[in-house]
């Protein structure tokens, strides 16, 4: 794929993702997508939780938007290299009323033009 066919791929799936679009991101993934989130349960946290599928993807951003508050994604920057797109933001807000800042990484592989995987990075700030 040529870096332009990247970055479309990437706003399509960060365009879907956005709007918990089932059908769009069923489109631009594959079918062993896996999120690997930057944190998980309290006594797994270093490892963070892997999820498996669009299905799971969708039930996290609902889960999100009934316990987070006030969120701002800033600074967005998005690039490819290669067969992947490297995604960097600061992300804030609220978490069922406990605030949160963040730097983020979000590293998404692609095969075949389609991508196979989200692993999530974040770097609280004080």
């Amino acid at each position: 794929m040529t870096k332009r066919e990247m970055l479309n791929l990437m706003e399509q799936f960060r365009v879907a993702y956005g709007r918990a679009d089932r059908e769009t991101l069923l489109r631009v993934t594959s079918d062993d997508f896996e999120w690997h989130q930057h944190a998980g349960a309290a006594d797994d946290r270093p490892l963070g939780r892997v999820l498996e599928g669009i299905d799971a993807l969708i039930e996290e951003i609902q889960w999100r938007r009934e316990h987070w508050q006030d969120v701002k994604y800033e600074n967005l920057e998005e690039r490819s290299a290669g067969d992947l797109l490297v995604q960097t933001f600061t992300v804030s807000g609220q978490e069922d009323g406990e605030p949160f800042h963040a730097k983020a990484v979000d590293l998404y592989p692609v095969r075949d033009g389609l991508i196979t995987r989200k692993d999530t990075y974040w770097k609280y700030v004080g």
